[in-house]
């Protein structure tokens, strides 16, 4: 397994590349978050207890939000890029 901590810095590549990894990472654990999420909430469903279905379906909610803020990262990271490519061109 590759450990993404281990490209986190600000080397050679500057902020921008720690900033990309580090948000790929938390896209990463916040997606895994939301799929374990939502299969303990079907577990939790045929098993007939809705209170903890429920409760995972909000956990499975909470952790699409942490992704899609962690994914904005790295739209708003490939929009600079092209808006630098077109200045460039």
């Amino acid at each position: 397994m590759v450990n993404l901590d281990d490209y986190i810095d600000d080397g050679d590549e500057g902020p921008d590349v720690a900033a990309d990894f580090a948000a790929l990472k938390g896209c990463l654990k916040a997606l895994a978050d939301a799929v374990a999420s939502t299969n303990l909430a079907v577990i939790n469903a045929a098993q007939g207890d809705g209170g903890a279905a429920t409760q995972r379906v909000q956990a499975s909610i909470a952790a699409l939000k942490r992704f899609q803020e962690a994914f904005a990262v790295l739209d708003a990271g490939q929009a600079e890029d092209a808006s630098e490519d077109d200045e460039e061109a």
